[in-house]
């Protein structure tokens, strides 16, 4: 009797491991973002990613910095908007002199981060039949500058280091737009370049009046006070288990995929599922920002800054902006807040700093204290090569968001503290 007792409870207990275990599958939310398959329906607005980082117009024989960032977006927006429903007349490379020349007279000149894949633009400038279509998609383009009166749109290849030239048979339709901006959104400048200094090449500017930049910081987000939070990352929370490291670092898994806190804010996930799945480089990137829209990043608030492809993966690097460009100098990630890495058609890879960047009131620097704060910190700076790009933005540095003048060079990369004239980081 014993036994035959025994024999049905374990029998019972059998069906009772099957069906906890058949429930537990069915469970699993079928949330499209961590699907293996490739869906064919990812729709992303490419645009709101693939933006300008730094904006400047010339009108009647001055030269203005774009100061708001939604400004420089509206205009931007203008700008392609003009392209795809506009056919140019003929298409010429040019040389270095011709480029020089674009940036006279009534002009919009978009400076693109690092560059921008050609592949990318043309999901931006759509139009068919439109010139983009005919350039090769390997270019990588730095900068775009409209110039008005000559009817003409100009391309930057910085990798290939070429020029184009686009002919159109009118832009004023862009010059009303610039001729109607708001005084307060935009900042009067003046050319640093001097024949008798190796500093600067030709057309690079800076503000020649008193400079007003936001002060801004970072609305902190407690992760693990959101208990929704581990949602966005895992697809059955019930089998997560949690894991707080020696160094303050607190882990989460379910044995597929791991999510790391870090206390400064910094989030790393894996995800080892490696079903394999076709794809392309405008389905990376738009599963990447899907991928970041899902997990609470505004991606209103960053740009495409670099991308890199090896051998079917995709790895996106993505900035924050907040009028001006904003640069990390931290030992945890270098330069780039934002990294997601694409293999096979899914997330394998991502690595996240979280800003919710808020302003709370502005500083205003005279001019004298501005050029001054450059001349100091040049004094520091020894290069062969003459800088083509110099901006004002902020360093991310310790938890402080320090304005800074940003030097590039070929390579080569300084910020000068806006303020005091000390170089806060010279190298690569």
């Amino acid at each position: 009797m014993k036994e035959k007792v025994k024999s049905l409870l374990l029998f019972f207990l059998v069906l009772t491991s099957m069906y906890l275990t058949y429930t537990l599958w069915i469970s699993f939310p079928q949330n499209e973002l961590f699907s293996n398959k490739k869906s064919t329906n990812i729709k992303v607005d490419i645009f709101r990613i693939i933006r300008p980082e730094y904006t400047f117009v010339g009108l009647q024989d001055k030269v203005y910095l774009i100061s708001d960032d939604n400004l420089s977006s509206s205009l931007w927006k203008k700008t392609t908007d003009f392209i795809n429903s506009n056919k140019e007349e003929k298409i010429n490379v040019v040389d270095k002199n011709s480029w020089e020349d674009a940036q006279k007279g009534t002009f919009i000149r978009f400076l693109m981060g690092k560059s921008v894949n050609g592949e990318f633009l043309r999901e931006v400038f759509s139009n068919k039949e439109g010139w983009f279509k005919k350039i090769n998609s390997d270019i990588y383009v730095k900068e775009i500058i409209i110039n008005i009166g000559k009817s003409q749109i100009f391309v930057k290849d910085a990798v290939n280091e070429k020029f184009y030239i686009i002919n159109y048979q009118s832009l004023e339709s862009l010059k009303s737009f610039i001729e109607n901006l708001n005084k307060n959104d935009i900042t009067v400048c003046e050319s640093v370049y001097q024949e008798s200094n190796t500093y600067f090449t030709k057309n690079v500017y800076i503000p020649s009046l008193t400079f007003s930049i936001k002060k801004i910081y970072n609305k902190e987000i407690n992760f693990e006070s959101d208990t929704h939070f581990l949602e966005k990352f895992f697809t059955n929370i019930s089998v997560v288990r949690k894991i707080t490291e020696n160094n303050g670092c607190t882990v989460y898994t379910d044995g597929l995929k791991s999510l790391r806190l870090y206390q400064n804010g910094y989030i790393e996930f894996y995800d080892t599922v490696s079903e394999a799945s076709p794809t392309d480089k405008i389905f990376a990137l738009r599963k990447s920002v899907i991928f970041l829209e899902e997990i609470g990043i505004k991606v209103d608030n960053i740009y495409l800054w670099d991308v890199k492809e090896e051998k079917g993966q995709y790895t996106f690097y993505f900035n924050y902006i907040f009028d001006y460009p904003l640069r990390i100098l931290q030992k945890e990630m270098l330069d780039f807040p934002i990294e997601v890495n694409i293999s096979n058609g899914n997330i394998k890879y991502a690595r996240v700093l979280y800003l919710d960047l808020m302003s709370n009131g502005s500083y205003l620097i005279s001019h004298g204290k501005l050029k001054q704060s450059l001349v100091m910190g040049l004094k520091h700076i020894n290069w062969q090569q003459p800088l083509s790009d110099l901006k004002i933005g902020y360093v991310y540095y310790e938890g402080q968001f320090i304005p800074v003048w940003i030097g590039e060079g070929k390579n080569r990369v300084f910020f000068i503290n806006i303020f005091n004239g000390k170089l806060i980081y010279n190298g690569v």
